[in-house]
């Protein structure tokens, strides 16, 4: 008996969280322009890529709130990766945002003034809230430099 509960507290121990990967249906690790819904447009991205902008996903609700979808792919065909995901919340509660984001990413890594970034073996978060406007954007941790632009920005 004391064998047993020994072995069930190691494991239990042991065993970690499963750490975030994504947003909802939208996985940095996974997702590809086919998976996008709504309408996909070709972009030029901010680093100079060619890429492709999907909008008009269905919204997700963020700590009770309305968010408006925005995915970006690192190009133009339909196995193009995940780049971005952005989430614009028009009318924004930071409170219940900063607890949405707590409960799906944990502590954050850093913070800075409204921002806020968290970062797991999968993805970079950030969390910028500027007056009653807030957004969420979710990269994969191949696109470190373009997080680090976002979270440093003025």
């Amino acid at each position: 008996m004391k064998r047993a509960f020994l072995i069930c507290a190691l494991a239990a121990c042991s065993s970690k969280e499963a750490e975030p990967s994504g947003v909802a249906n939208w996985d940095v690790t996974k997702t590809t322009v086919k998976d996008a819904t709504g309408r996909c447009d070709k972009t030029d991205l901010p680093d100079g890529r060619r890429g492709t902008w999907c909008f008009m996903q269905p919204p997700l609700s963020l700590g009770g709130q309305k968010a408006d979808v925005d995915l970006y792919f690192g190009g133009e065909g339909p196995d193009a990766k995940l780049i971005e995901i952005q989430l614009k919340l028009n009318v924004c509660d930071t409170e219940k945002l900063d607890a949405w984001a707590r409960t799906s990413f944990g502590q954050p890594a850093e913070r800075k003034g409204a921002r806020a970034m968290w970062k797991n073996r999968y993805l970079y978060a950030l969390v910028i809230a500027d007056g009653g406007h807030c957004m969420v954007r979710v990269l994969p941790l191949s696109e470190e430099k373009e997080a680090q632009r976002i979270f440093t920005a003025p």
